[in-house]
């Protein structure tokens, strides 16, 4: 299995404008539902704020996976945003994120969403990929390093 098979160029954000928590999910729900990923910003912002009040999703490096099950898609979904400026995400003892990988699934994928979210986990070891992922100048770009990264690994 590789994330390049879930990720799509138009849902690869660059320049991600908010300033906490709740408007970055504010942010990657409206996006999500403008590019016809979700039926509706509103269901996939409640999906995600809900998990983030059971357990903050930053993993630290600078990275949060905010993940949620929703009714109503076909397969999984995930966007990547890049924020220009760390943004406060979790808990006040969490470094700032700049980077969010958000995977949608639909209830009966649960197998496939816990491989997903494996997989990004996985990327996220791997040596340099934060910094280049970070540095990023367009959405292209962050979807050739991900690409570079994901073929590097089984």
């Amino acid at each position: 299995m590789r994330l390049r098979d879930y990720l799509r160029p138009d849902l690869i954000v660059t320049g991600l404008q908010a300033t906490d928590m709740p408007s970055t999910l504010v942010a990657i729900a409206r996006h999500l539902a403008e590019h016809g990923a979700v039926e509706s910003a509103e269901g996939a912002l409640q999906g995600l704020r809900a998990r983030e009040e059971v357990h903050t999703t930053v993993l630290g490096h600078g990275m949060a996976l905010p993940h949620t099950t929703l009714e109503g898609l076909d397969a999984p979904v995930v966007l990547v945003a890049l924020a220009d400026e760390p943004i406060p995400f979790g808990p006040e003892d969490h470094e700032p994120v700049r980077i969010f990988f958000a995977l949608l699934s639909p209830p009966n994928r649960e197998g496939e969403h816990i491989k997903i979210l494996a997989r990004i986990c996985r990327l996220v070891r791997h040596a340099g990929f934060v910094e280049e992922l970070a540095a990023a100048p367009s959405p292209e770009a962050a979807l050739a390093v991900i690409r570079s990264v994901d073929e590097q690994h089984v």
